[in-house]
């Protein structure tokens, strides 16, 4: 697991281990093991209609890869791209 505006901090986490992300912190999780790992998430709070996810600028440059449509489509359903951006 990996979080910070840049992924600057990581921690393995084995199995059954937990952990809480406060809202706001970019954050990110690979599987460096050699079986399939199974993530279970809960999201807590009111209705969520996707105005409070933030995304580093970065993946609006690499959606962007796949042509100018494809990040609009994001930005059309809400996605935001100023994660770490004062």
């Amino acid at each position: 697991m990996y979080w910070g505006d840049e992924g600057e901090h990581e921690t393995a986490l084995e199995r059954l281990d937990t952990v809480s992300v406060p809202p706001g912190v970019c954050r990110g999780l690979t599987n460096v093991g050699d079986r399939d790992g199974i993530l279970q998430v809960l999201i807590t709070g009111g209705i969520h209609n996707m105005d409070d996810i933030a995304f580093r600028p970065a993946m609006a440059e690499a959606l962007a890869e796949f042509g100018p449509e494809v990040l609009e489509t994001f930005e059309g359903v809400g996605f935001k791209f100023d994660a770490g951006v004062e």
